[in-house]
């Protein structure tokens, strides 16, 4: 899958023109939407931080008070040593405070988060596989679980700090305007300047935040797969070529990031230069003042002691504002996948007549290129129906229509006489199962593996399950038998084994339907012969769809349908279809011939 993880486009390399901007408030839309159970906990936490912060105040009111005293010639030992305490007394809760808020605020964060990965979790599960096409897995972790991790931010500080900060200032304007207005508009002179350079900050590099999420999936994809092909690139000794797309996709990423950085930092450090500089303005306005006898030297003093710390909690904002770019393509991303309309499903749990299926005039494609053309057959109810042909004519997208991993783009698929899509997808699923080529096995233990075809099967309905697939000898050899833990993808078995257990699983699931997508591919020539007897056992009274390649596993068909390049060319049984002299009688030469040439000539005839 070599596109990337952003819809097949290409990324871009060097950062160009601007993307559109980021929706700055995505991230509360999402906290609004899915964030219903911390509400609560999240305003208790801004309450408390508020608190914090307005603690924070009462060590700079001292210091006014204690500098009033010592103007005035009232200042004592006694009165310093009171004054310390309250001040300990407020750093001490404001700090418990804060320290509550943060617990709080971290508490509703990770709900929320939990909540997010759950619900896009459920979501992927229901979009149409047709989502899926050309989208890397390392695009697909960062969405489940780097994106809402980025909401972290945003809830756990953005919201108590930043709501809290945002009123602590309010409070503190007001304060200062009540005191002296003179001073006030004095301390706050630079506010609007540097607020204006903070935008303009955000604005300049906000333009790279769309670039910047492209090229972190593609980056994250290009990562996965080097790592997951490590084995081929070892073999083939293909290092330095193979890292190739990741070196770009670093090369890449860093681009953006550096000029992120370029575009920031001018505006971003005259920010924090005029936000903590405030008090270049209040000593010369203060002095002018004094020298016209309309400020008194305490004043004079509590604008100076209050406007070294007025531009904290704006610091704070900042921090946050800064981040949020990102956080709000994160959103945007995480919104955009639970938008999307999920595969339709009416739900309906409905009796079928029989289990036959039909296809009528079906067509199917992948994006704009075409695999099915009008395809229209029938697999009878009971009967073993095999779907052949050449590589890429068809035969697996089509056994793909059946559990409806994809829908049909015109005709239909029915079962029992009724369209699949009219069938509710839980009532579907429980009547089809399936054995993919691809034999994919959960992280867990091997009984869990088979188990997963159905949940409440017993240890003796599992070892059944095995026995008739003839996986029960390999399991019990194993060390710890079915309690045997698997790696990821079963990497710890064979091929062949891990196919026995695909079969296993389908054989416990006992559904009606069964698609088998080339079920003995990986099958050793030992085995073979004992996992077709079992199909044959699994196959009385059920109607199977069988997509093979190896055709002698299908000469005992009741119907065989002959695919090429999207069409049916032919349907019959094995001896019929030979005779006719068409496509499968010449992929049967071609398969027969194929199985009689030796790995090696031999050398009398390597000579001649």
């Amino acid at each position: 899958m070599t596109p990337g993880f952003h819809n097949g486009s290409a990324p871009r390399d060097t950062p160009a023109d601007d993307d559109p901007r980021p929706d700055f408030f995505a991230g509360l839309k999402l906290l609004l939407r899915h964030g219903q159970v911390s509400r609560r906990i999240l305003a208790l936490s801004s309450l408390l931080a508020l608190g914090s912060v307005l603690l924070d105040l009462v060590p700079y009111w001292v210091a006014w008070r204690l500098v009033v005293a010592l103007i005035d010639g009232t200042a004592t030992a006694g009165l310093f040593a009171g004054q310390a305490l309250v001040a300990l007394v407020s750093v001490v809760l404001s700090y418990a405070l804060m320290g509550l808020a943060m617990s709080l605020s971290h508490v509703a964060a990770f709900r929320l988060i939990h909540a997010l990965r759950l619900a896009l979790a459920r979501h992927l599960a229901r979009l149409p596989m047709g989502w899926f096409q050309g989208r890397r897995s390392g695009g697909a972790k960062k969405l489940i679980v780097d994106e809402p991790e980025r909401l972290e931010l945003l809830v756990a500080h953005g919201l108590p700090e930043g709501v809290s900060g945002i009123a602590a200032w309010l409070l503190v304007t007001g304060w200062l305007f009540v005191i002296d207005w003179r001073m006030a508009l004095a301390s706050i002179l630079l506010t609007p300047i540097a607020f204006a350079l903070m935008l303009t900050a955000l604005r300049r590099s906000a333009g790279l935040a769309g670039r910047y999420q492209v090229l972190s999936e593609r980056l994250n994809g290009a990562m996965v797969e080097y790592l997951a092909g490590m084995a081929v690139v070892k073999v083939f000794n293909r290092t330095g070529r193979s890292l190739s797309e990741t070196v770009r996709a670093v090369a890449a990423y860093t681009a953006v990031e550096t000029e992120a950085g370029r575009r920031f930092i001018l505006p971003g450090a005259m920010f924090y230069t005029l936000v903590a500089a405030n008090i270049c303005v209040i000593l010369p306005v203060g002095m002018l003042l004094m020298q016209a006898g309309t400020l008194d030297l305490p004043t004079l003093a509590f604008f100076v002691i209050f406007g070294a710390g007025y531009s904290q909690p704006l610091l704070k904002l900042f921090n946050l504002f800064h981040n949020m770019a990102h956080i709000s393509m994160a959103s945007t991303l995480i919104g955009d996948v639970l938008d999307t309309p999920e595969q339709p499903d009416t739900g309906r749990d409905m009796a079928l007549p029989h289990h036959g299926l039909a296809f009528e005039n079906v067509r199917f494609g992948y994006g704009t290129h075409d695999v099915l053309h009008g395809v229209s057959f029938t697999a009878r109810d009971g009967e073993v129906t095999a779907l052949v042909g050449p590589s890429g004519s068809g035969k697996s997208t089509l056994a793909a229509l059946v559990p409806r991993l994809y829908d049909p783009r015109s005709g239909r698929v029915t079962m029992g006489g009724v369209d699949l899509r009219e069938i509710g997808l839980t009532r579907l699923m429980d009547e089809i199962a399936v054995v993919f080529q691809d034999t994919f096995l959960f992280t867990g233990t091997i009984a869990d593996n088979i188990r997963f075809g159905r949940e409440t099967a017993s240890d003796a309905e599992v070892r059944a399950a095995a026995e008739q697939a003839r996986a029960h000898g390999f399991i019990t050899a194993l060390p710890r038998g079915y309690d045997t833990p698997l790696g990821e993808s079963g990497a710890v078995l064979s091929g062949g084994e891990r196919q026995r257990l695909a079969i296993a699983r389908a054989i416990l699931k006992d559904a009606p339907v069964i698609v088998l997508d080339e079920a003995t591919a990986f099958a050793d020539p030992d085995s073979e012969a004992a996992i077709q007897e079992a199909l044959s056992a699994l196959s009385r009274g059920r109607t199977l769809i069988v997509v093979a390649h190896r055709l002698h596993t299908i000469m005992s068909a009741d119907r065989i349908v002959v695919m090429e390049d999207g069409h049916v060319v032919e349907t019959g049984q094995h001896q019929d279809l030979l005779t006719r002299n068409g496509l499968y009688a010449r992929l049967w030469a071609d398969y027969t011939a194929a199985r009689a040439i030796p790995l090696r000539p031999r050398l009398q005839e390597a000579a001649q």
